[in-house]
């Protein structure tokens, strides 16, 4: 029974990884503009434009606010909008997956607003060092297929990711899960072709439901089929 994957949750809070830069902006006399605190929580490019939510906080009359994208310490070459009002749902940015996966972070703030002295207009504000996981989601095709004659199953598997232009890759090793007493065990860890398919057989009398079981790596965010009708 083929079904279809369902992405692992997503965290809604994120450690530091590495340390990100800060900015470097010379306050004027009196000047409080500045972004405060950047928490972001780690996601994976489910879609071409993933929003990347929790929390920015800034001071000092900002009123919009923009950034350098860093992804693995490489600057993209243009800033971002950073959304900070948390009221439209969104207190974050949109992460675009072609810019890839890995340890992302926001560097050269640029604000605007306005403060005591008045209306300011893409002025640079410090900021605090921050990061953030970026990985890739797993293809939601990817599916167990089981069959059964007599006794004798056939496992039949496909797992893959989206790469940042889109593509499906696949992915080397999967986990088959039987539900056993309430609860899915690993039955077996296969080792999968290079377009991410494979196959495992194996003997069973009793009738159990089965799924498949990608694990969350560095880079890929996993996730789990729904359980097969028992076979």
């Amino acid at each position: 029974m083929k079904t279809l994957l369902r992405a692992a949750a997503i965290a809604v809070a994120s450690t530091a990884l590495v340390a990100g830069g800060t900015t470097a902006a010379t306050a004027a006399p009196g000047d409080t503009a500045a972004v405060t605190g950047v928490s972001l929580g780690e996601t994976a490019t489910y879609f071409s434009s993933t929003p990347v939510t929790g929390t920015v906080s800034v001071a000092g009359g900002i009123t919009s606010l923009k950034a350098t994208v860093n992804v693995n310490g490489v600057p993209l070459p243009a800033p971002v909008t950073i959304n900070i009002n948390a009221s439209n749902g969104v207190n974050g940015f949109y992460y675009d997956r072609a810019w890839g996966n890995g340890v992302v972070s926001l560097t050269n703030f640029i604000a605007s607003g306005r403060d005591a002295q008045g209306f300011f207009s893409n002025r640079a504000v410090p900021g605090p060092a921050n990061s953030v996981l970026i990985r890739y989601a797993v293809d939601t095709r990817s599916s167990i297929k089981v069959t059964k004659r007599g006794k004798k199953l056939t496992f039949k598997l496909k797992a893959r990711y989206i790469n940042n232009t889109g593509g499906a890759v696949g992915i080397r090793k999967a986990t088959i899960q039987v539900k056993k007493n309430g609860t899915w065990k690993t039955l077996k860890n296969v080792k999968l072709k290079s377009n991410g398919t494979g196959t495992y057989k194996k003997s069973d009398s009793k009738k159990r439901n089965y799924r498949l079981l990608i694990k969350t790596t560095s880079s890929i965010q996993g996730g789990n089929t729904t359980g097969t009708r028992k076979l």
